[in-house]
Parts: C-alpha cells; sequence; structure tokens
C-alpha cells in the first residue's frame, strides 16, 4: 500500500478535552495511528465552549485558513459546525475529498447530498436500543404501554437536528414519543423536569449544556450542575441519549459510539488514501453501534435492573462507572 506524502486533516467542531471529541479520537486513532507514512494535522474548532454565532464565523474562517494552508488530500471533519463553517465551501473540488462524521443533520444542510468529494458518517440516536431500555425499565415501573416518553434538553441547533430526527423514526411503537420541551433557561429546565410527571413516564435527556441562568442569556448554568440538579429531583426515570449524560449524573444512557464515528470515518479516509475508491463512490451511513453506559451507585439508587448483558457490554465497553468504596486505611 503506497500512502506516501499523503496528508490528512482532522477538523474537529469542539475542543480535545470534550467527552465526545476524546472518544472519537480514540477510534481514529486505532486506524490511523500505526499508518506511518501518512501525515496527519488535528484542528479544533471550539465551538462548544463558544457557542455564538460570531465566533462560529471566526472559528470558521480561522479553520478555512489552515485547510488552504496544509492542503490536505483528505479532510476528516466532525460534527455539523465543522460542516457548516468550514468544509461546505470545499465541496465539489477535486484536489480534496472529504469524510465527514458525527453530523446530525441531513446531507442535504449542506449541499451534500450531489458533491463529488464527500461521504461519510451521520450520527444517529441508537432508536431500537432506546426503545428496548425504554420498554424494560417501564414494566419495571408497572407501566403499560403505549409507554409516553419526552425529550427534555437545551435549544441547541444539534438538539434541534436529533429532535427531528427522532420524531422521523417510524418504529417507536409501543412507546409513544411526546413533542419534546427544548428549553432555554434553568428555571425552564426545572418547569419541564417537575411537570414531566404531568403527561409522560420517562423523560430522555440529550443535551443540557446550552441551559442559560436566566432570561438575559449572558452565561450558562454549568453543565453537571444542571444533571446534577435533574437526578436528585426528577419524578421519573431518566435516560440519557447521549454518553456524558450518564457521566455528568445520570445513572443510565444509551447513545451512539463516539469510538465507532472515528474508526469508521478513518478507515474510510484509508481506503481514499489507497486510491482503491473515492468519495463520491461510498454511500453516506448511518450510525449503527449503541454503546450502553451505567453509573453503578444512581443504577443502583433508582432501583433499574438490566438484563446480565447490557450490564457486562458497559464493563467491556470502559463504560461502568464502578461505586467507589472507602474501606479505610490499614493501621501498621
Amino acid at each position: 500500500m503506497n500512502l506516501t506524502r499523503k496528508t490528512v486533516l482532522i477538523l474537529h467542531s469542539y475542543d480535545e478535552d470534550y467527552a465526545w471529541v476524546r472518544d472519537v479520537n480514540i477510534g481514529i486513532e486505532r486506524v490511523l495511528g500505526d499508518k506511518k507514512n501518512v501525515r496527519v494535522f488535528r484542528h479544533y474548532m471550539d465551538t462548544k465552549t463558544h457557542p455564538d454565532s460570531k465566533y462560529k464565523i471566526m472559528a470558521g474562517a480561522i479553520a478555512r485558513r489552515v485547510v488552504d494552508y496544509i492542503k490536505p488530500d483528505v479532510v476528516l471533519a466532525s460534527d455539523d459546525d465543522a460542516q457548516q463553517y468550514v468544509m461546505r465551501h470545499y465541496k465539489n473540488r477535486e484536489d480534496m475529498q472529504i469524510v465527514f462524521i458525527g453530523v446530525n443533520a441531513k446531507p442535504e444542510q449542506y449541499d451534500y447530498q450531489n458533491a463529488i468529494n464527500v461521504t461519510g458518517v451521520l450520527e444517529r440516536i441508537p432508536y431500537e436500543a432506546v426503545k428496548n431500555v425504554v420498554e424494560i425499565i417501564a414494566k419495571q415501573h408497572h407501566i403499560k404501554p403505549p409507554y409516553r416518553v419526552i425529550h427534555i434538553s437545551d435549544r441547541s441547533i444539534i438538539v434541534k437536528y436529533d429532535d427531528i430526527n427522532m420524531h422521523e423514526y417510524p418504529n417507536w411503537a409501543p412507546v409513544n414519543l411526546l413533542k419534546s420541551n427544548l428549553v432555554g433557561t434553568f428555571n425552564e429546565w426545572k418547569d419541564a423536569i417537575h411537570k414531566s410527571a404531568d403527561i409522560a413516564d420517562i423523560i430522555l435527556i440529550s443535551n443540557y449544556r446550552k441551559v442559560y441562568e436566566n432570561d438575559q442569556k449572558q452565561k450558562f448554568v454549568p453543565f453537571k450542575e444542571v444533571m446534577e440538579w435533574s437526578y436528585k429531583n426528577a419524578p421519573l426515570p431518566i435516560i440519557g441519549i447521549n454518553g456524558f449524560v450518564c457521566e455528568e449524573g445520570a445513572a443510565l444512557a444509551i447513545a451512539t459510539s463516539p469510538i465507532e464515528q472515528g474508526e469508521i470515518g478513518a478507515r474510510i479516509v484509508v481506503d481514499i488514501l489507497r486510491g482503491e475508491v473515492s468519495a463520491k463512490d461510498i454511500p453516506f451511513q448511518n450510525s449503527s453501534f449503541p454503546m450502553i453506559y451505567i453509573d453503578e451507585t444512581r443504577f443502583n439508587q433508582s432501583g433499574y435492573e438490566l438484563p446480565q448483558l447490557y450490564v457486562a457490554f458497559a464493563k467491556a465497553t470502559n463504560n461502568f462507572f464502578e461505586a467507589k468504596h472507602h474501606w479505610g486505611s490499614r493501621q501498621k
């Protein structure tokens, strides 16, 4: 395989400390880490920490300068902001191939559907896995079908893309997916959580990083504070539909695998670099590999029970967060 002098730019929408990015990079590294003849560059736009439009426009302009300077053979672009503010400007170029991953919007959002140099992996919630866990928990709480489920999250653009996709999924039965409650402020969030018991049986939470402290919308509530409050005050069972929801306070989450996104995207990159195929020959793919996240302490406190296979899978994928036992110090 001749990969000599090929250059790959890995372009992330977010910063490298974000849990999703961390795991995407693990997947990429598993594939590209041993490719000694591939020059790999990375650039982080950091739009999760700075979500205002002025910053995103500036970050996009900087990222385009990076692309123009490096002149990569392939760009592996992760998440929607990298597409919106950078890579859509490079579609249909003959000198550059684009592989996207972690995209929540439809490809048409970026005019990718007929582009000659674009392929990639769409990020989609693992609906069937979520539905299965909803059924298990609902039965444990003696809830009869249809199981009423409400999605509560912030109003970020990614959440809105996910929400559209969730409600277009045709096979939710016996789950009844209600109209979502997407909120702007912490008081609205608290109100949505409190009132969920009036209309639903189970809560799905996808994101809460853009919940403002008040109506002035100048400062976000620390995301762990939002999740901690939700765990302690929710009148209904909560299921996260992003892995970090569990890492940051929920008992349980069912989510798309960021490692899978990174691995598949990187494999496509390698195939393109080999010269065996070009982006236009590779159909867009949906994510397919669900991950199970369990916080042992809170899972047990919530009274949930899942088949042992779920627990074993969470442990095998390092997504089982064990209770910390304090045995005391030994006396010499």
